[in-house]
């Protein structure tokens, strides 16, 4: 698992033949002086570049507090005015958007061009590798920008100064895919492969070729995807049509995207872990391709933990997943929890696919020592004036360290996953699904999934994937999987947005359980609760409004349609 350590102990780390910081004071270091062709080494210019990865998405607790899929139908903010909310029930504009990325991710991008035109005097051979990273990391921050506003300024290697008028206008979609994909396809042979990377201690967190493959792939399966790949919403003039995506549907996209995929399978540098928690939770995994790797806390368990605990073990329980995601896992043999004999609604949580336990907190769980209690009136669940407490009788379980048996929280290793070996499975799965129908590669990718998390193989060894699916059941299928999968990774509320599935999915209330404990006989209840409700206006929201910022600014950035 590739994970850069964002920590200034980190980067003090780092050995150099550097150069006193005395030579100079402070507040006037230049340019001159970090891109220094002296400093052979190039330890300042490394540490530019580590400060430059830190703007990679990191999706731990980022809106408010709350994770993305708060947005969503898998979970609620526990807190009910949360900034969240504006994003979950439609509630944005171009000056009102608790995810507006547009500053944030130009930054990062100015930081690139920087960083490029500077750091090539400094003689020393990993330089080819700094900039290829630095180019990469630039390709992220452009293809985050495309997922939420459709196609942006594209603005190369130059450079812009305060003197400079900047007018520029939007490149269509295309032009953004093809240039991504381009780059990609240009840093690939530069960038060190994963080997390389896991031969040197030094280098590790850094961005692979495997990396870069990964992106390409989902810049592509996106492209591919019913939002962009013909689907434009009605309206707007020529241009905002362009900047939506494609004008007409071509299934070839879809053979590009899974063929994007199979690249990356190919190199044979990852494999899908043992153990599914290790993923989030080990500093190095088979699995991981690039994450976002945090300092050693206990911040993730403090924010999102169970309410009910003692000092040092009490939890805020930010996010509440939903019932409705919890609903979405099936039972231990792979089936549907409404197809299956073996589903007890009065014992729901027993017999499951163990990705649940892994994903949510639920009722019983045994956590720091003692039982969860989300039943009415528990110690996690104690409806006590405007206490924040779960809203849907679940708390978060992803991410955090193994509290089972432990008295209090301890710092532990938490890696945001940017790009991990399973997204590429189900990349490839959804496109060969669209492009060449449910092959039996299409199936393979899947149960190898199902396989990992525990599902029992069943008849076929098809690890209760239903035989001989017709395209459309084995595309609802790679929907689902991915849903359970990947949950609380930031896929769910992009995913219904390409899919052109939001319309439908997120104008639903949002449900969880009121669960009761009859004193007497210690026999608990089960009532399905309406927890919130997701609003979705559709056409609009599929794509964000250019923030009111940047198109006062720039007269040439025209706005998406319906903003």
């Amino acid at each position: 698992m590739k994970k850069l350590y964002i920590a200034i102990a980190f980067l003090m780390s780092l050995t150099a033949c550097k150069k006193a910081l005395d030579e100079q004071p402070l507040e006037k270091i230049t340019e001159d002086y970090v891109f220094d062709a002296r400093d052979s080494v190039g330890t300042q210019a490394l540490q530019v570049l580590n400060d430059i990865y830190s703007n990679l998405p990191n999706g731990f607790n980022r809106i408010d507090g709350n994770f993305l899929d708060a947005a969503t139908d898998d979970a609620v903010s526990s807190r009910v005015n949360a900034a969240i909310v504006n994003l979950a029930q439609s509630r944005i504009s171009p000056t009102i958007n608790p995810d507006d990325a547009w500053a944030k991710y130009y930054t990062g991008i100015r930081k690139v061009n920087q960083y490029i035109s500077k750091v090539t005097v400094i003689p020393n051979t990993n330089v080819k590798f700094w900039v290829a990273e630095a180019k990469a990391l630039r390709a992220i921050f452009y293809f985050e920008l495309l997922k939420r506003y459709g196609g942006i300024p594209l603005l190369g290697d130059r450079v812009y100064t305060l003197a400079d008028n900047i007018q520029v206008k939007r490149n269509t979609f295309a032009e953004c895919v093809n240039y991504l994909v381009a780059e990609c396809d240009a840093l690939s042979p530069q960038l060190r492969t994963e080997a390389q990377i896991n031969a040197n201690p030094s280098d590790f967190g850094r961005i692979s070729k495997g990396a870069v493959l990964s992106l390409k792939s989902r810049v592509l399966l996106y492209a591919a995807s019913p939002l962009f790949n013909g689907g434009v919403a009605a309206g707007g003039n020529a241009e905002q049509r362009l900047v939506a995506g494609y004008p007409t549907y071509d299934v070839t996209r879809w053979t590009a995207a899974a063929n994007a995929a199979r690249e990356v399978i190919n190199l044979g540098s990852y494999s899908l872990d043992a153990s599914f928690t290790n993923v989030f939770t080990a500093r190095k995994s088979n699995e991981t391709i690039l994450s976002y790797l945090r300092a050693v806390t206990n911040d993730l368990e403090v924010n999102n933990g169970p309410v009910g605990y003692g000092v040092g073990s009490t939890g805020q329980g930010i996010t509440s997943p939903s019932q409705d995601l919890v609903d979405s896992y099936p039972m231990l043999n792979g089936q549907p929890i409404n197809e299956s004999a073996t589903y007890n609604p009065a014992n729901p949580y027993a017999g499951r696919d163990p990705r649940l336990a892994n994903t949510v907190l639920t009722n019983g769980t045994r956590w720091l020592n003692r039982n969860v209690e989300t039943f009415e009136g528990g110690l996690d669940k104690p409806n006590r004036g405007n206490q924040v407490q779960t809203r849907t009788g679940y708390y978060l379980r992803k991410f955090l360290g193994n509290f089972t048996s432990a008295t209090q929280y301890s710092t532990q290793n938490h890696n945001y996953p940017i790009f991990r070996y399973t997204e590429i499975l189900l990349n490839f799965a959804e496109a060969l699904n669209e492009s060449a129908g449910p092959t039996t590669e299409v199936y393979k990718a899947l149960t190898d999934i199902r396989k990992r998390a525990g599902i029992t193989a069943g008849a076929g060894n098809l690890y209760g994937l239903k035989a001989n699916m017709t395209q459309n059941e084995m595309r609802n299928a790679i929907k689902l999987e991915r849903r359970i999968e990947l949950a609380f990774e930031e896929h769910r509320y992009w995913d219904l947005r390409r899919w052109k599935d939001a319309e439908t999915v997120l104008n639903r209330n949002v449900n969880g359980v009121s669960i009761t404990l009859n004193s007497s006989t210690s026999v608990l209840s089960y009532q399905s609760i309406v927890a919130d409700k997701t609003i979705f206006s559709a056409p609009k929201m599929y794509l964000y409004p250019i923030p009111f910022a940047e198109t006062a600014k720039n007269n040439l950035l025209v706005q998406n349609i319906g903003w």
